[in-house]
């Protein structure tokens, strides 16, 4: 788990500095652009997989269906929980993820049956 974490973090990390390196020179390069918002992307997915990857693996959590979306490092968290204490959890968990700008509640609170 550890090696795949640190593989994924190699690839982003060299894929920003070559997209940095590349804006640099040419940004009206359609080329350019698109490596530019490739990379974004790749990173996006990366984040909001670490996310989920805490949220579902999370023993506080059990019992919830969430989702989380990332887009330019925002993590939307949306789903259901059992409880406000999850809800706060999810929140906090999300958050503390290096690389999370802002964290946007989406979730609800599963009423009793």
């Amino acid at each position: 788990m550890l090696k795949k974490k640190l593989i994924a973090t190699l690839l982003i990390a060299s894929a920003t500095f070559a997209g940095l390196g590349l804006s640099a020179f040419a940004t009206d390069d359609p080329q350019v652009v698109a490596a530019v918002v490739a990379n974004n992307e790749a990173q996006d997915a990366a984040l909001g997989d670490r996310v989920e990857t805490l949220l579902r693996t999370d023993i506080g959590l059990a019992g919830s269906r969430i989702r989380v979306v990332s887009r330019a490092a925002v993590i939307t968290v949306a789903g259901t929980v059992p409880d406000e204490h999850a809800l706060r959890r999810a929140l906090d968990l999300a958050s503390g993820v290096r690389g999370v700008r802002e964290v946007r509640n989406a979730l609800e609170v599963e009423l009793p049956k």
